[in-house]
């Protein structure tokens, strides 16, 4: 079950660091009313889904947490999400919000010095780059990453979902040199079948638990979890291995499976779902019950429901069933009431409405999971939550 999109991704947003000196002056607040529609367009390479329009007057000025906001100065160590949640109650809107400053060249880009600012555009409050420092090109230094990769490296390296038949074909680890019940860093294993390719290096993964569709009930994976690393040191049947890396104790049965060694250097930005997406948490990775920003989940949708890397998903929880003991509704009453009429009618059931919590954005697809990293969220996400198109803001 190989991701269907294609090398790995990495989640970078083009937030380049330049060496910086002297500074333009600010400029005054702009108002941009008069300006040809044209440029009322989507920033970041963002695209918009059937769910949901163009933001009206009233629904762009009800993101933004005051529209008195001070323009912020962008930091080396800055985030999307940390610009987004200066000026925003949602950062899923920032591709809605932000708004490409013909003036400035390559507005995309955004470097430490930018000031970002509250601009009106046809009535609309956006936001842009007012005011950009002059700069002295040297050497650049590493970009600023939007997201942790130390986090997401496990998930964007090795293949986190696999069949059933994926697990059973791939190379196992017979056993240990010493005869221990685990294996750890600098151990010696050994590989069967024969590691006949021309990699000297595999990652070393357990497998997880099954992923099941809660919807369907059907099998969509099982979880690779990865534990390590470990180098040929001699080829032959059984192949002899060196572990190199270790996260996790490494036990006789696990597999192995080639490293990926794509650099990450792959710019994946924000984007609205192209399709209507009504997904579910299905798995929370090293965690217990629960996840916070920045963390990862699974959901039960992949490429097949049409989720590229980078799209926005709102994680809502679904609304609890209570009783309705206070109904004086005898249409209700009796349509709970038992045939025989020798109980007391039962409460209508009533479920609540799903509310949003947070949202996550994809990094990674398979054909029916995704893997999505919780950029900004209020409360503990859960499995069981729901991973859809947003069509409404945060409360």
């Amino acid at each position: 079950m190989r991701s269907s999109k294609g090398l790995p991704v990495l989640l970078s947003l083009s937030l380049s660091a330049a060496l910086l000196a002297g500074c333009a002056s600010e400029r005054p607040p702009v108002n941009l009313a008069n300006l040809p529609t044209t440029q009322d367009r989507l920033p970041l390479g963002a695209t918009r889904g059937p769910v949901k329009g163009t933001l009206t007057p009233e629904e762009t000025k009800a993101q933004f947490i005051s529209l008195k906001a001070n323009e912020y100065t962008v930091k080396k160590g800055d985030t999307l999400w940390s610009i987004a949640n200066h000026f925003l109650k949602d950062p899923y809107y920032w591709p809605e919000i932000w708004y490409d400053n013909p003036q400035i060249q390559n507005p995309h880009k955004i470097y430490p010095g930018d000031k970002i600012g509250i601009m009106y555009i046809g009535g609309k409050p956006r936001l842009g780059i007012t005011m950009r420092p002059h700069i002295r090109y040297e050497a650049l230094p590493p970009e600023i990453n939007a997201i942790p990769l130390d986090t997401l490296k496990p998930f964007l390296s090795y293949d986190q979902v696999m069949s059933q038949n994926e697990l059973n074909t791939a190379p196992y680890v017979l056993a240990n040199r010493d005869d221990a019940l685990a294996t750890s860093l600098g151990d010696v294993i050994y590989a069967r079948p024969a590691l006949t390719g021309a990699n000297e290096n595999y990652a070393i993964v357990g497998k997880g638990k099954a992923l099941i569709d809660p919807v369907s009930g059907k099998l969509l994976g099982y979880r690779a979890i990865y534990k390590g690393e470990a180098q040929i040191t001699q080829r032959g049947d059984p192949t002899t291995l060196r572990i190199v890396k270790s996260q996790r104790e490494i036990l006789d049965g696990d597999r192995f499976v080639p490293i990926t060694n794509e650099p990450f250097d792959h710019a994946v930005t924000p984007s609205i779902p192209a399709v209507p997406i009504d997904a579910v948490v299905i798995d929370i990775p090293d965690a217990l019950t629960q996840v916070a920003t920045y963390q990862v989940v699974f959901i039960n949708a992949g490429s097949q429901n049409g989720l590229v890397p980078g799209d926005m998903l709102r994680i809502s929880k679904p609304g609890r069933v209570v009783s309705d003991k206070y109904t004086e509704n005898e249409k209700e009453l009796n349509k709970n009431a038992e045939p025989q009429g020798f109980e007391l009618p039962k409460p209508p059931q009533v479920k609540l409405p799903d509310f949003p919590i947070g949202t996550a954005m994809v990094f990674r697809t398979y054909d029916r999971v995704s893997l999505a990293l919780v950029v900004n969220t209020k409360r503990p996400i859960r499995i069981g939550d729901l991973a859809q198109t947003p069509t409404a803001p945060l409360d």
